[in-house]
């Protein structure tokens, strides 16, 4: 009987959008732009997305139906396809020197309920957690940010997983909602519960629980995807500006990569230059996109990485 070959299996490729800011956004949108265009990659195609922060804003807009182009374009000043720009005039990033008046100033720490749980679960007394528990809480709504995704989402959660972290405030419990056993919730609460940054943005309440940036406990939440059944994961990591945070993501893919390849995006010398040191900076976020895109290209061509990427892209 004649050979009958089998159909390829699509490639399960999991992708990671680190914390970040605005200047993290737009470094997510080159990496997405770079994939795109030098492995014939659509990001949207992600089997899991899993967004931190800044990652979770963008993971939400690929889930939208955004491409990395469009991301970048958006995010360059560029201007957009009818397509993208049905998606982007819903987006909303509140400013964050406009706090909200209703909320009182006060410099008392967000949460002396973290400390007492802290002395029961040592395993919640780390650096990210005890900083966000210590900081007053911030006066910056980022209400009409989430009010523009459930324009987009409505209460449904994406049919493509997407997996958003976030921080309870009281507790130090990281959740990944949209993951299996999260508390049910919206995308748009969800993304700013993700994004709430201690000290300046107001912690989100929802169920009765208060939630602030996933980053205070991990820039990327790489651990998430250890029991997931997957032939790659893309990391884009713009926190690994600062050494810190790098040898951080370092130690996260170090045992990630037992159990599936992993390629890692971080910036490099150019794309510092473009970002500068401060993450919140919206100015540089318009070259950020660029080098981001640049940055990526360069590590999609050295041999280590394309022997990592053989028979998946």
């Amino acid at each position: 009987m004649p050979h009958r070959s089998k159909a390829k299996r699509k490639q399960r490729i999991g992708l990671v959008l680190g914390a970040g800011g605005p200047v993290g956004h737009a470094f997510h949108a080159g990496v997405l732009q770079a994939l795109h265009d030098e492995v014939c990659w659509d990001p949207r195609e992600a089997d899991v997305v899993v967004g931190t922060s800044a990652g979770a804003q963008v993971g939400a807009l690929l889930r939208a139906g955004m491409s990395g182009a469009a991301l970048a374009a958006r995010a360059s000043g560029h201007a957009l396809d009818d397509e993208a720009h049905a998606i982007a005039q819903h987006w909303v990033r509140p400013c964050a020197k406009t706090p909200d008046p209703s909320l009182p100033k006060t410099s008392m720490p967000a949460s002396f309920r973290f400390f007492l749980n802290a002395l029961t679960k040592p395993q919640h007394w780390r650096p990210g957690r005890v900083v966000s528990a210590l900081l007053p809480p911030g006066r910056v709504r980022l209400d009409p940010m989430a009010e523009g995704l459930r324009r987009m989402f409505g209460e449904a959660w994406p049919e493509r997983d997407l997996w958003i972290t976030s921080v309870h405030l009281d507790t130090g419990q990281r959740v990944a909602f949209g993951a299996p056993g999260a508390p049910s919730i919206d995308v748009g609460t969800a993304v700013t519960c993700s994004g709430a940054v201690p000290g300046v943005h107001a912690p989100v309440q929802w169920d009765g629980c208060r939630y602030v940036d996933g980053g205070m406990a991990s820039a990327t939440h790489l651990d998430l995807l250890t029991a997931r059944d997957l032939d790659l994961v893309i990391v884009s990591s713009p926190l690994s500006m600062y050494a810190p945070m790098r040898a951080l993501l370092r130690r996260e893919v170090k045992a990630l990569e037992r159990c599936v390849p992993v390629i890692s995006v971080e910036p490099d010398a150019e794309a510092l230059e473009a970002m500068g040191r401060n993450p919140m900076d919206t100015a540089r976020a318009l070259g950020v996109a660029k080098a981001a895109r640049e940055t990526t290209a360069a590590l999609l061509a050295r041999r280590d990485v394309r022997g990592k990427t053989f028979g998946v892209f």
